[in-house]
């Protein structure tokens, strides 16, 4: 897994003119003069690779809506890989509840389970 990998000028070029000046994202909206912006279809975290086939051209207003959905989903890898590797720290148990040593009972005493 890595953070980031820029495309190549070659690449950059190839994905504009695959585009025909339309943005990528489906929204069909032509770049106009609204700046043109490569985004990468499999974001880097995930293994997407600075290829032309996981690149795509976006306005910039589109691969903003675009790159905050693929934090989320790296984000959410982060958190699952940190649990499954036992590095978050360990919640504390609310006294009282079910997985507590101790029961309350109605009449007030308390009593170890």
């Amino acid at each position: 897994m890595t953070d980031r990998m820029e495309f190549p000028v070659k690449v950059r070029k190839a994905a504009y003119d695959r585009s025909g000046g339309i943005c990528e994202c489906g929204c069909g909206v032509p770049f106009g003069k609204e700046r043109v912006e490569y985004d990468h279809d499999i974001p880097a975290y995930h293994g997407g690779k600075p290829t032309l086939e996981n690149c795509r051209a976006l306005r910039w207003s589109c691969h903003k809506v675009k790159t905050a959905q693929d934090m989320q989903a790296i984000k959410k890898t982060r958190r699952i890989i940190k649990k499954q590797r036992g590095l978050t720290a360990q919640k504390a148990t609310i006294p009282g509840s079910k997985n507590s040593h101790f029961k309350k009972k109605l009449d007030g005493t308390v009593i170890k389970r």
